[in-house]
């Protein structure tokens, strides 16, 4: 990675209405707080390659583009598959990144800055209706009350278990609209991450060198005893070492664990157009980065999320859980306008581990 001064994003406790849309967070877990509001992805695109059920939302990055107009409001969002099984090493079949633009003047939010009141009316209804559990869009709804939305035929059976059987005849009775889109019901609570904030700072400036790799190695494996750095948990001590001590290795390890032992709790790197802070010399060379299919024109690095995140999001710890090392997020280097409102960008999942998928 280059030696230029990036941003790096911590995780912090906020109410959860400030995580509206009309606040355009940085954001992880709980729902999706979408950007364009009306033209959201269809949910069969949102879907695990693996076992085809609906992905879940992880983490957004609110990013705006000064170099062009178009993206005065610009957002990064990542999904994933929960289950375990769907988690392969070094492979992304399990995430879809997307990303989404909007210009100042349009027709959803304030051309000024909203201001934090949490009893502003902002009427979701008007453009689009979300899944009552993960907030993806609802093309069907409860057929008795007609006050509550579903992606998807799973979706809606976990909500009636949950939680909606038994409120579905007060609903009925009820003339108020439908249910608060953004609020995380029971159902919700089963299947969707810890909401958190992304606060983004400047990381301190300091020259990276390769130090001793025993003393570092040390330093990691102290950090992950006290859930300071990600689970890392399919991953044996050996394995660790080995990497650690390989002569061709080393420095791409070394210089990961230092660099993260200055901020041990980073969630995100962000640096466009830089290049990513890689866990390991693996599976790198041989990815490369396709073009982007809306408009032909060059992808470039954007951000990374951590392996820390995972400590803050309920992730179990088994084997079966789902894991990673680093995920380095691509997007088209002139952020493009062409195509739908919601745009796939690239992603490489790297692990700590010498297997490729």
């Amino acid at each position: 990675m280059s030696n230029k001064q990036v941003d790096i994003g911590f995780l912090e406790e906020k109410c959860s209405w400030l995580l509206h849309p009309r606040f355009f967070p940085s954001k992880v877990g709980g729902k999706p707080a979408w950007l364009d509001l009306k033209n959201l992805p269809e949910p069969g695109g949102l879907t695990c390659k693996t076992c085809k059920e609906p992905l879940i939302f992880l983490c957004q990055v609110y990013a705006p583009f000064e170099e062009s107009n178009d993206c005065f409001h610009r957002t990064i969002f990542i999904f994933i598959c929960r289950k375990g099984s769907c988690c392969k090493i070094n492979s992304a079949e399990n995430f879809i990144i997307l990303r989404c633009q909007l210009p100042r003047k349009n027709e959803y939010y304030s051309f000024e800055p909203y201001e934090e009141n949490e009893n502003e009316v902002f009427p979701m209804e008007k453009w689009a209706k979300m899944c009552n559990v993960c907030g993806l869009k609802a093309p069907s709804h409860c057929s008795k009350c007609k006050k509550v939305n579903y992606c998807s035929r799973e979706h809606q059976i976990l909500d009636w278990k949950k939680e909606h059987k038994t409120i579905c005849p007060d609903l009925q009775e009820k003339s108020e609209p439908r249910l608060n889109c953004f609020t995380v019901t029971e159902s919700g609570k089963s299947i969707l991450f810890e909401e958190w904030e992304v606060d983004v700072d400047k990381e301190d400036e300091e020259e990276i060198t390769v130090v001793d790799t025993n003393q570092e190695l040390e330093k990691l494996k102290k950090m992950i005893e006290d859930e300071k750095v990600g689970t890392m948990s399919n991953i044996p001590d050996s394995e660790i070492e080995q990497y650690a001590r390989s002569s061709s290795a080393d420095k791409v390890y070394n210089r990961f664990s230092k660099r993260i032992a200055r901020h041990p709790d980073q969630v995100l790197r962000y640096d466009r157009g830089g290049t990513p802070l890689w866990i390991t010399e693996n599976t790198v060379n041989n990815i490369s980065i396709p073009k982007c299919q809306y408009c032909n024109g060059d992808r470039q690095f954007e951000f990374q999320i951590m392996p820390q995140l995972l400590n803050f999001i309920n992730v179990g710890i088994e084997l079966n859980s789902i894991d990673w090392g680093v995920l380095a997020i691509y997007t088209c280097k002139a952020s493009c306008n062409d195509g739908p409102a919601y745009k796939e960008e690239f992603i490489i999942k790297q692990d700590l581990t010498n297997e490729t998928m």
